[in-house]
Parts: C-alpha cells; sequence; structure tokens
C-alpha cells in the first residue's frame, strides 16, 4: 500500500508540474500557451495567417506558396528551454504529435516543405530564409540554453490539439502535453 500512495503522490506531482497556461494578450487577441516537466519549458504562440502572408511574401515566395503555409497549416512561434534539467537535453521535433479529433499527427518538419517548395519552384534564398525562421529540428540544449523559431502542424485553422513534446535526458526518454492549443484563423483576434 506505501507504494500505491507515493506513486499517487508522484504522479499528481507530475501532473501539477506538467499544467499548461493559456493567456490572450487583450491587445492582439494573440494567444499563447505554455507548460513545463521535468526542467524543460515550452511555449506556444499563435502566427496569425496574415503575419506568415507578410513575413514569407517579404521573403521572396511566390503568393501560391505562401497561401499553401498560411492557409494551410497551423503555424506557432515556438521556445522551448532547458531551464533546470539534470544536464543536457537532446530533442527531434519528429518525436512530437499533435493529438486532436482526427488522431494523432506528426509536425510537418522543415525538410518536408522544402521538398513541396523546390516542386513549386521557390528561389533558394527564399527557402533558405523559411529554414531559418522555423524551429530546429534537432537540437541538444544545456540547461540554460534556449531558442525560438516557428513550428507547422497539417491541421486547419481554428483547429483545437494537445501537443505531445518529447525530449531526452541522460539517455531517457521524457515527455510532457501542452493541453487545449487552438490554431489560429483568418478571424483572428
Amino acid at each position: 500500500m506505501p507504494n500505491v500512495i507515493a506513486c499517487l503522490l508522484f504522479c499528481t506531482a507530475v501532473a501539477l508540474a506538467a499544467e499548461t497556461r493559456h493567456a490572450t494578450d487583450p491587445e492582439t487577441g494573440i494567444a499563447t500557451w505554455e507548460t513545463a516537466a521535468h526542467g524543460v519549458s515550452l511555449r506556444l504562440t499563435q502566427i496569425l495567417p496574415d503575419q506568415v502572408r507578410g513575413f514569407y511574401l517579404a521573403r521572396g515566395f511566390d503568393a501560391g506558396s505562401v497561401e499553401l503555409l498560411a492557409a494551410g497549416a497551423c503555424v506557432f512561434q515556438t521556445v522551448l528551454r532547458n531551464e533546470s534539467a539534470r544536464g543536457a537535453i537532446e530533442f527531434s521535433l519528429a518525436d512530437w504529435r499533435s493529438i486532436s479529433i482526427g488522431g494523432e499527427r506528426p509536425l510537418k518538419l522543415e525538410a518536408d516543405w522544402q521538398k513541396d517548395w523546390e516542386r513549386r519552384g521557390v528561389p533558394l534564398a527564399a527557402r533558405t530564409a523559411f529554414r531559418y525562421a522555423l524551429y530546429p529540428t534537432q537540437h541538444r540544449y544545456d540547461v540554460g540554453d534556449w531558442n525560438m523559431g516557428m513550428t507547422t502542424y497539417t491541421l486547419p485553422p481554428g483547429s483545437r490539439f494537445d501537443l505531445r513534446f518529447a525530449w531526452r535526458e541522460g539517455g531517457q526518454r521524457r515527455e510532457a502535453m501542452l493541453s487545449g492549443v487552438r490554431c489560429a484563423t483568418e478571424a483572428s483576434p
């Protein structure tokens, strides 16, 4: 019985540590979701379709290609931090999954987009700008390291999902859930 009680206390502590916080900027209406677990934090902030259009049109994308991204995907500013893990963490976005009514889906990664851009004839300079704006697909962060960039999800505008994100710490897989995330819409905010 003591093991059961210890497990319940531990599981409750982990669940509380992984609670999702949600905030909406009163001036812009743009929403942000954030959680922390095992010394790692993740924050997603909506990027509106018109913001995506403006950003990529200014970097040499044609309107049709920009529309694939702005209206055909869900785009977030993403910040991942190793705030206080016991050591370095390593992650691959290929391990992350959005979970919605439609099921579980991988993120659309930079390499997948690059194939689309090449097929569409997007200039190399624009594709390079795209690569540097997206969140790194794989990386290693020591304690205190962090980065920001865009992540993309193959969900229609307005979709709601949970994000299961994973990383490795000392060879051990860890994961946490960011709950109740909502893709921006044309009407957002």
